[in-house]
């Protein structure tokens, strides 16, 4: 079961993230009296802050308008059904095709920052570019009467987000085998990209949809990054490296949040934390500010997945455990790699861990072995030979046969008789 004061913390946060605004260049949530942001610095556009806290239906009632306007040739825009970090998703029909549509247009306050448009305009360039069933394919990118905008195929469902916070209403945690094969699907399609030089930079769980059949689907490209050393990737550097911390703060991998180069692994840390966070009902680094949460990803552990929660299988425990390793390099090598420990397959890590140890074992044997060497060398003792032994002389006895009995009586010899005078 979760902490006692977890529900109420998380229903202390959504009260925060209501009473709040982000800003236009990092996502970043801001009080409503800043008028600048205290991450990157950048500006608050006063005029449109007012606009959303006065009431963001006016302003996303003023976007619908000016969008049916620029699209009623061809699509009948209907109520909104989304809003992203850079943009708002309203239903809509195709009148050509007689099906429903998806319009994400970037929202207003976005589209006077060049750097906005840019990155808006990437997001539409990659999904258009990758092909996969975790990944709603877009049909369309225009721009009219001033409005920047995509079209996607329409899927109905809800985003994980909005998921976890049904749980958190009815105080409850999502089942173990529901959380990993979300995970499963998720690291899927994260692995696809990869294999593609994409790197998402913003896995969380309002980015990962899930449909009416439950298929996991991964949204939200908007920040990015082509992993792959080419000329695009200089163009990418201007439109994601501009000195800020783009991502968000509780899904944030260190190497991230120090503005390091980044990889896929920085996508399995976030996916980490999200998969913490369905098992737990929390994540396992939060605090009052964002600066405080990407200090506490940098220096501090991540609390027990099995101490929360310990009817988790081990396995999935330990591979999520593996995922929140603050080096990257200490991490899976890849995305399939973590979908095979969720599943509980042996290769990968598991035979690196004994192909290590193995070779520990051996080079410590062979240590001792040259130690020994040495020590029998130039260190042992020096012992004295002993002399040769002296050889007894050989008498006649010595070559009686055994047993024998020697019957000689052995005499004192009489002295010689003196002569005497005769008569």
């Amino acid at each position: 079961m979760p902490p006692k004061n977890w529900f109420r913390r998380a229903r202390s946060s959504s009260a925060r993230a209501q009473a709040t605004r982000e800003c236009s260049a990092c996502r970043i949530e801001l009080p409503d009296a800043a008028r600048f942001c205290h991450v990157c610095g950048r500006g608050v556009d006063t005029t449109a802050a007012l606009s959303y806290a006065g009431g963001d239906e006016a302003v996303i009632a003023a976007l619908r308008e000016r969008l049916v306007g620029a699209l009623a040739p061809r699509y009948e825009v209907g109520d909104i059904i989304g809003k992203g970090g850079m943009g708002i998703v309203f239903l809509a029909e195709d009148k050509k095709s007689k099906t429903n549509v998806a319009v994400k247009v970037m929202r207003p306050e976005i589209s006077v920052d060049e750097v906005g448009v840019s990155r808006f305009r990437r997001e539409a360039e990659i999904v258009a570019s990758l092909e996969y069933p975790g990944i709603i394919p877009i049909l369309s990118v225009g721009s009219e009467q001033g409005l920047h905008y995509f079209v996607m195929q329409y899927v109905e469902g809800k985003s994980l987000d909005a998921l976890l916070d049904e749980h958190r209403a009815e105080e409850t945690l999502m089942p173990v085998d529901v959380a990993t094969r979300i995970l499963s699907e998720a690291a899927a399609t994260l692995a696809y990209a990869h294999g593609r030089g994409i790197v998402h930079r913003d896995v969380k769980p309002a980015n990962i949809m899930l449909d009416d059949e439950g298929r996991v689907l991964l949204t939200d490209f908007g920040i990015s990054k082509n992993a792959t050393a080419s000329a695009g990737a200089v163009t990418v550097a201007r439109l994601t490296d501009t000195g800020t911390v783009l991502g968000t703060p509780q899904y944030l991998a260190p190497e991230q949040a120090l503005g390091t180069t980044v990889d896929g692994r920085a996508d399995q840390y976030a996916l980490g934390i999200v998969g913490f966070e369905m098992l737990a009902g929390h994540v396992p680094f939060d605090d009052e500010t964002p600066h405080a949460i990407i200090h506490r990803h940098i220096n501090e552990a991540p609390p027990s997945l099995l101490a929360l929660r310990p009817n988790v299988p081990a396995h999935v425990a330990a591979a999520i455990a593996r995922t929140l390793s603050k080096a990257p390099s200490r991490r899976f090598a890849n995305m399939d790699e973590f979908a095979g420990a969720l599943a509980g397959e042996t290769t990968g890590y598991r035979k690196a861990v004994r192909r290590r140890t193995l070779t520990r074992r051996v080079l410590t044997a062979a240590a001792v072995v040259a130690l020994l060497g040495a020590a029998i060398l130039f260190g042992a003792p020096r012992v004295p030979q002993a002399s040769p032994p002296t050889v007894k002389r050989q008498t006649p006895a010595d070559h009686r046969p055994a047993g024998a009995v020697t019957t000689r009586k052995h005499h004192r010899a009489k002295p010689a008789p003196r002569a005497t005078g005769g008569r």
